[in-house]
């Protein structure tokens, strides 16, 4: 009996470690552009190694960048910290045939907006259209 209870406050105290690293993380959907009306996606935005941010973005239903107006070769992901604040590019977002894609990986920031645009090269130094997606994240 005495092991049952061992294992039993083993178990609860791992779930309950388990909910608390889950309320440091937050899931938030994506808005979409009325360009993009079918696109759906979600950030995972959590605490990473050396007080960092990891960001797990999917997205599904999102048409291939060549049939935006204009059209464009490449989705890039964005961050900004606030309204007055730089765009800083995070990566390219591939889209496969079946119109899903997922980028992962690491900011500094700990609060930020996240959106995508369409653009010629993966390498843009800044947006040059409308987001197609966007929400906001914080760990």
């Amino acid at each position: 009996m005495k092991n049952n209870r061992s294992l039993i406050s083993t178990w609860l105290l791992a779930a309950g470690a388990a909910l608390l690293a889950a309320g440091c993380a937050g899931t938030e959907t994506l808005s979409a552009s009325p360009a993009l009306p079918a696109a759906e996606g979600t950030v995972r935005c959590a605490k990473a190694a050396n007080d960092n941010t990891s960001i797990d973005l999917k997205v599904k239903h999102l048409a291939n960048p060549d049939r935006l107006t204009p059209p464009a070769a490449v989705y890039v992901v964005w961050t900004k910290t606030d309204k007055d604040a730089e765009p800083r590019n995070i990566g390219a977002l591939t889209v496969d045939e079946s119109l899903t894609g997922r980028l992962k990986t690491v900011t500094s920031l700990r609060r930020f907006e996240l959106f995508v645009t369409g653009e010629a090269t993966g390498q843009a130094p800044s947006p040059s259209g409308e987001p197609v997606l966007w929400a906001n994240c914080s760990r």
